[in-house]
C-alpha cells in the first residue's frame, strides 16, 4: 500500500492567501491610512482655512482647486471647502460679519436640482427658495450665521461655469 506524499495544493494556496492577508493587515496597521490614499486617490478632497487670507485666490496660487470665489468677502473666516476633482462639485461654508454682496448677485428661480455633491458641513435641509448666484454657476445662501455656496446638479443659465468643471451649461 502506498501513501500519497504530494502536497495538498488547496491547503497550500489557502495558507499563502492567509499569510498575504496577514501581511497586508500588518502593513495597514503600521503605516496608517496613507497607503490607502496612495492606492485610492481622494476624488472629493476637503480643506479648512482659518481666514480668507490663508486661502488661495485666483491668479495668486498654484492651488487653483481651492481658490476662493470672487463673491467670498475678505473678512470670511472658518472656511471649509470640498470639491470633486473630476466632475462638477464644489461646496463652501464660511462665517462673515460683512456677508456676501448680494447686490452683485442674481436671484435664482429654483434650486437647480440642489447640490451636485455633499459635504459633512452642508446642512441637511438646504433652502430651495431665496437662493442667489454670483456669476460663477453656484447657488449661494445664508443659513443661520454661516454662508454656503454649492455647484448645483443642473447648470444655472447665463453663468461662467469655468470654475465648476461643468460642460453642460
Amino acid at each position: 500500500m502506498s501513501i500519497d506524499t504530494r502536497p495538498n495544493t488547496s491547503r497550500r494556496t489557502l495558507r499563502i492567501a492567509l499569510a498575504g492577508a496577514a501581511a497586508l493587515s500588518a502593513l495597514l496597521l503600521t503605516t496608517g491610512c496613507s497607503v490607502l490614499e496612495d492606492i485610492v486617490p481622494n476624488k472629493t478632497p476637503q480643506k479648512h482655512f482659518a481666514t480668507y487670507s490663508d486661502a488661495p485666490r485666483s491668479g495668486e496660487s498654484k492651488d487653483m482647486a481651492f481658490f476662493m470665489p470672487e463673491w467670498v468677502p475678505e473678512d470670511a473666516k472658518n472656511i471649509d471647502v470640498r470639491l470633486h476633482a473630476s466632475q462638477p462639485g464644489y461646496v463652501i461654508r464660511f462665517a462673515s460679519q460683512e456677508g456676501v454682496d448680494l447686490a452683485a448677485c442674481t436671484k435664482l428661480d429654483g434650486s437647480y436640482g440642489g447640490p451636485a455633491m455633499t459635504a459633512d458641513f452642508l446642512p441637511d435641509d438646504l433652502p430651495t427658495k431665496g437662493l442667489v448666484t454670483c456669476g460663477d454657476g453656484r447657488a449661494v445662501a445664508e443659513i443661520g450665521d454661516r454662508w454656503y455656496g454649492w455647484t448645483t446638479k443642473n447648470a444655472i443659465p447665463g453663468q461662467d461655469d469655468s470654475s465648476t468643471l461643468r460642460t453642460d451649461g
